[in-house]
């Protein structure tokens, strides 16, 4: 699994660099960047109803493409690769959001759009399906010329719970990630 990451996070910053323009969007521009920073994922459980979750924090890193469509409408699809350690265990998730993205002005957008999540570990996908979706909804803001403040939230959409589950069929017992992140991109 390490030399597939690899290998797409090398593809990636191949076609980035090669197509890489210049700072500002307009309707053809395709600008490309590198972003990092602060992730939560939020495991929530719930069961007739009642509900609980738990989270647990760690970092992002990844890259995005940003495309033009017209002054104010773009579309950004990124990869991410996040990873969080507790208790002495660490889990790699692939992060995969494409977003729509309104710039009501030079300096501030607003985006959502759907994110798929993939589990990299199969240690931690024992219990859960490899493979979610949710829908992200976010906001960023241009700190400095190429410097870019993101954050966003993601709701899980998809139930996570696999497994064999003869003892719970009467009941309706669900599983979903949710993501909270803050962080810093840097625009080619």
């Amino acid at each position: 699994m390490k030399k597939i990451i690899l290998s797409v996070v090398v593809i990636c910053t191949s076609f980035f660099s090669s197509n890489a323009q210049d700072d500002t969007v307009t309707s053809t521009d395709v600008n490309y960047g590198v972003k990092a920073g602060y992730t939560t994922t939020i495991l929530k459980v719930s069961l007739n109803g009642d509900s609980a979750s738990d989270d647990v924090s760690g970092f992002y890193i990844g890259a995005f493409a940003e495309i033009g469509l017209s002054e104010k409408f773009s579309i950004q699809p990124e990869v991410q690769y996040a990873t969080y350690s507790q208790d002495g265990a660490s889990t790699g998730i692939l992060l995969v959001p494409v977003l729509a993205k309104y710039n009501p002005d030079d300096k501030f957008s607003i985006y959502a759009g759907p994110q798929f999540d993939y589990l990299i570990n199969e240690e931690d996908s024992e219990d859960f399906k490899r493979l979610g979706f949710g829908l992200a909804l976010g906001a960023s803001y241009d700190i400095a010329e190429n410097v870019i403040l993101d954050i966003r939230y993601t709701l899980g959409l998809s139930n996570r719970l696999d497994g064999d589950l003869e003892d719970f069929e009467e009941f309706d017992f669900k599983v979903k990630f949710n993501y909270f992140q803050v962080g810093l991109g840097y625009r080619f």
